[in-house]
């Protein structure tokens, strides 16, 4: 009798077993998407909003298992994680990116799939063209920038540059409408002497140097200073023009503002630098891009109404680009067509397709009101779409969300499309870090020469340059 028990309760726990592992295996037909642009888990309010997406899209499409896989993209490890296939399904990128990473296959083409949805056509073109190759597109944007200059404006005021109005507000103008704050290299080191000599323990404006940061900066100085391009294609050929006169000439310009102590003495900064500086008050300007305009507010609580972000000066009194890069989402090369399909639906649900219905406008409010909730600026931005219906319901709720006086920033956002420059065309990040070298050499030695720091990195830039030209 005991026997047939323990036979009975054997047989019970076995098909329990075999229940729960049914039960546990649910699931497990569901095609997993890996989210690379997941926040960290230390950015609560992030998390929440990206939890309320994956919840409204799993609803939507129970076929598809949302996987958070936060990853902040690195050349220095996008091929170990490629090459061990550990690259989330979709994950962002710099503009500079996709043509490393298609040639080496680690980003997949997803033109078919572009199509299908419809959002082919509505991409900007400048952006597609960035994300495309032989005819194929291999990424979404996710949206521009453009370099400018951030102005501390009390501390200008305070030095005289700029003038306030009856009720307090700063006015950026005379009376012809001529900008009253430095719109020429020449005007910024100006201001910068003003600022040294009446604001103790203060620069200003910072340099950046390092990380591929200070070329990166460096490239727009350059042309401003009247170097057309960086990269020049002669005779069939790619040849680097690192060293061009207008190039030396900014970097003598560098070098001027050093020797003189208008900017911070440390040789070697990064992207992070500039806003410790500005947040602290350190300095008085900065070169960034219009995507970054959040940083001193959200990591110093630099005050809402008290900066401004104007287009890029000149070096040359004619020459007036601004850098335009931005962010794309692109997709690991080992994702399924059934994996994009997922990641493109999912990229609906953050507010990032070119769709306007309600799913789309409300992930576009939550991003708005989270963005509220942590105390950002509300800005325009540089739009991935260039789809006209989008555009205008796009426009209509960011209008609706701004929380800064528009008159500091109109005079770069009026000019953008203008001004915009794309980042020169080959191994971008090689040329900045090269860049880099030649600006720490000009911070740290007072007697370096610009034009030989520059004809160096010109000729290491074009044994790397040289390989497209095999």
């Amino acid at each position: 009798m005991f026997k047939a028990y323990k036979k009975f309760f054997v047989l019970l726990l076995f098909c329990f077993v075999i229940l729960m592992i049914s039960g546990c295996g649910e699931n497990d037909d569901r095609i997993k998407v890996s989210i690379g642009m997941w926040p960290e888990e230390i950015l609560t309010k992030d998390v929440a909003m990206f939890k309320e997406w994956e919840e409204n899209f799993e609803k939507d499409y129970p076929e598809y298992d949302i996987v958070p896989d936060s990853y902040t993209y690195s050349p220095d490890t996008v091929i170990a994680k490629a090459t061990s296939n550990q690259l989330p399904v979709v994950f962002q990128t710099y503009f500079t990116e996709p043509p490393k990473l298609i040639k080496h296959q680690f980003i997949r083409d997803i033109t078919d799939e572009l199509h299908e949805l419809g959002w082919y056509d509505k991409m900007d073109p400048m952006m597609r063209e960035t994300l495309s190759a032989d005819g194929k597109v291999y990424g979404v944007p996710r949206d521009g920038y453009g370099l400018g200059l951030f102005l501390n404006l009390n501390m200008l005021y305070d030095v005289g540059v700029i003038e306030k109005n009856s009720d307090g507000t700063y006015r950026l103008h005379d009376e012809n409408n001529n900008p009253l704050y430095p719109t020429t290299f020449a005007e910024i080191k100006a201001v910068s002497e003003l600022i040294v000599e009446n604001i103790a323990y203060t620069y200003g404006i910072v340099i950046l140097s390092a990380n591929k940061n200070g070329g990166w900066q460096f490239s727009n100085m350059a042309w401003n200073f009247g170097c057309e391009n960086l990269q020049v294609y002669a005779d069939g050929k790619w040849q680097a023009n690192l060293n061009d006169p207008s190039a030396v000439a900014a970097l003598e310009w560098i070098q001027m503002m050093k020797n003189e102590e208008l900017i911070p003495a440390d040789a070697s900064l990064s992207y992070a630098d500039w806003y410790l500086k500005i947040g602290s008050k350190q300095v008085a300007m900065a070169i960034c891009g219009s995507d970054a305009l959040a940083l001193p507010v959200t990591n110093f609580k630099f005050p809402l109404h008290d900066f401004a972000f104007v287009p890029m000066p000149s070096g040359d009194g004619t020459s007036r680009y601004s850098l335009y890069g931005g962010t794309p989402y692109v997709f690991s090369a080992n994702a399924t067509d059934e994996q994009v399909k997922g990641a493109l639906l999912f990229l609906k649900y953050m507010g990032r397709s070119p769709e306007i219905d309600e799913i789309s406008l409300s992930a576009m409010e939550l991003g708005f009101k989270t963005a509220q909730e942590k105390g950002m600026p509300i800005l325009p931005t540089i739009k991935a779409w260039s789809d006209p219906d989008y555009l205008e319901v796009a426009n209509k709720m960011e209008e609706k969300y701004i929380n800064v006086n528009m008159y500091y920033f109109n005079d770069f956002f009026n000019s953008i499309n203008e001004m915009k420059k794309p980042e020169e065309p080959h191994y971008c990040q090689d040329m900045y870090d090269i860049l880099d070298q030649a600006i720490q050499s000009i911070l740290s030695n007072p007697t370096a020469d610009p034009s030989s720091e520059l004809t160096t990195a010109n000729n290491q830039f074009q044994k790397i340059l040289s390989k497209i030209n095999q």
